[in-house]
């Protein structure tokens, strides 16, 4: 045998049938931990991919991963610019999870788990695949246009459903997967643009700032479709919604002069942005989305007079899933968010009405069930009143013009928009 130099005595063998020593328990644990960290990192790309075991692979995983309760996830923007919209979509969510719970016509409670998306296309992804094959969700709420979008063949692979209460874009319609519980931007400008060609006839002028995505680039070929005609331009700015400073896009709004600016931008950072264009002296009449009465905005004594587009809804019904929208959120009738809260909540009650039938049946409440019971439910009973699912998987309703006063907004008309 080979002695290194300085390695001490040559060991002497171990006399033949001496007993094993077992290892300390510390010795045990150690391995335990190296080997469960292994297995780890040997699992995380396959998550990420959403390739796991087959059980879970499936999706739509019945009433949860303990089978005692009913599991609804969440990718929402829960932080970052977009923060108020998603912390505003939950509310609605937790309140009508709250009611669904209180009816007691489920076997077993809903419960709801959430990933946070920032409104960024990565984490969306990496927040669907651990809801569909870890937490085992039912059916997953999403937010934004190109999120939403990104999830779609995640929602195919795993058989869960999208339900989506905020993302505005027309391409998410016709989608199998896909369920929307609002109206789309091509409504809302469907309402706006001839509003403002009747009201504002001497306008001829129009720049669109629209946020850099899949909803703002369609609203260009809407706007531009719209407006052209009896000496009218167009022009348009682009910006990213990560955007905290606009001095530049405000030299080039100002320089262009516009008779009227049409906003389709999301998240607090419009208040700046209406900050500095007031601050630069731009008094143009703002024509916005449904994404723009956020409290930051509303706060401002510079939004004052800015009109914007928001579906219309019936806060002061009497019926039970009105009023208990407003008792479980606690949100009042006039507040910017609560459109968009009460849509996620009708998410809720359309998956509740589901389910319901399907333990009614006797079959799972699982993501292909529930997509199957989606596709034929027509009609339900919802925040506002009736909501009605159209087979393309979209919402018809009637579209709000509001002004802003104050910190509050008014309607100045309602408008029922067609094709």
């Amino acid at each position: 045998m080979l002695r290194l130099r300085g390695s001490g005595p040559e060991p002497r063998p171990a006399p033949t049938g001496a007993p094993h020593l077992p290892q300390s328990p510390d010795i045990d644990e150690r391995v335990g931990r190296m080997r469960k960290k292994r297995l780890s990192l040997l699992l995380a790309p396959l998550v990420a991919l959403g390739l796991t075991w087959p059980a879970a692979a499936c999706g739509g995983g019945g009433s949860g991963a303990g089978g005692d309760e009913y599991v609804i996830g969440a990718a929402l923007p829960l932080s970052g610019p977009a923060a108020s919209f998603g912390m505003a979509y939950r509310k609605g969510i937790d309140g009508c999870v709250e009611l669904v719970n209180e009816s007691k016509d489920l076997p077993h409670p809903v419960t709801v788990k959430y990933v946070d998306t920032g409104a960024e296309t990565a984490k969306g992804i990496a927040g669907f695949t651990q809801l569909a094959t870890v937490d085992h969700a039912t059916a997953v709420f999403s937010a934004y246009s190109s999120v939403t979008t990104a999830l779609i063949p995640l929602a195919e692979r795993h058989r869960v459903p999208l339900i989506n209460g905020g993302a505005l874009s027309p391409t998410l319609a016709n989608k199998e997967w896909v369920w929307n519980t609002l109206p789309f931007l091509s409504t809302e400008l469907g309402a706006s643009l001839p509003y403002a060609k009747e009201q504002m006839p001497d306008a001829k002028k129009a720049m669109l700032v629209y946020q850099d995505d899949i909803v703002g680039k369609g609203a260009v070929d809407v706007v531009r479709k719209a407006w052209r005609g009896n000496g009218r331009t167009l022009a348009t700015l682009p910006l990213t919604l990560s955007a905290t400073s606009f001095s530049a896009q405000v030299d080039k709004i100002k320089a262009f002069d516009p008779d009227v600016i049409f906003m389709v931008f999301s998240g607090d950072p419009q208040a700046v942005l209406v900050r500095q264009l007031r601050s630069a002296g731009v008094t143009t009449q703002i024509i916005a989305s449904s994404s723009f009465p956020v409290p930051a905005v509303l706060d401002l004594k510079e939004a004052n007079g800015s009109l914007f587009t928001l579906q219309a809804m019936d806060f002061a019904s009497q019926d039970p899933m009105t009023k208990g929208f407003l008792r479980t959120t606690g949100l009042k009738p006039g507040e910017g968010v609560i459109v968009g809260a009460a849509n996620y909540c009708n998410g809720v009650l359309m998956w509740a009405n589901a389910a319901k039938q399907l333990v009614t049946e006797g079959k799972e409440v699982d993501g292909p069930n529930l997509n199957e019971k989606f596709a034929r439910q027509g009609s339900i009973d919802a925040v506002g009143g009736k909501l009605q699912l159209l087979p393309d998987h979209t919402l018809q309703a009637p579209i709000s013009i509001y002004k802003i006063k104050d910190g509050a907004f008014t309607p100045v008309t309602t408008v029922e928009v067609t094709g």
